[in-house]
């Protein structure tokens, strides 16, 4: 069964305190170590969206926020354009999950928002397995691996 039409629009302003709590909801289901709270998620947005050029997409159906998208171009000189795009946040709520919605609002935002050829980046922490199979499913492949290592001193005697 097809989910029902899923709508995209521009976020404004005024959608930033749902964005927040939305945002909010995807680092505790990504098991991010993000501690940001739900007013420091909303200064943020405004800061990406007002001096970062981010672009930040909500996904709506039946006038519903049910999900929403953040991205943007930044350069790359291994691609012809000289850019990519970097999709560095993509959550459906959890009520809507497992129907279709994030599938055909990736494929909205892909066909509202990007031209043909434009290479796509994203990232998937490893505490979020759901997240890397759904990304797999889309068409996504692995083309690095981040590592990292909290530093710390041997005690010397």
């Amino acid at each position: 069964m097809l989910p029902e039409t899923i709508e995209i629009r521009r976020a404004t302003a005024e959608d930033f305190d749902k964005l927040a709590m939305l945002n909010r909801e995807l680092i505790e289901d990504e098991k991010h170590r993000n501690p940001m709270t739900v007013p420091e998620l909303k200064e943020r947005f405004l800061r990406l969206v007002n001096c970062e050029n981010w672009m930040v997409d909500l996904f709506s159906q039946n006038g519903e926020i049910v999900g929403f998208a953040t991205h943007r171009f930044e350069p790359d000189n291994a691609e012809p354009s000289g850019e990519r795009i970097y999709l560095r946040q993509f959550y459906i709520s959890r009520q809507h999950r497992r129907s279709g919605i994030g599938r055909s609002a990736l494929e909205l935002l892909i066909q509202s928002r990007f031209n043909d050829n434009e290479r796509i980046f994203l990232e998937v922490v490893e505490t979020n397995p759901g997240g890397k199979a759904f990304w797999s499913r889309m068409g996504f492949v692995p083309y690095s691996t981040i590592m990292e290592r909290v530093a710390e001193k041997s005690a010397t005697k």
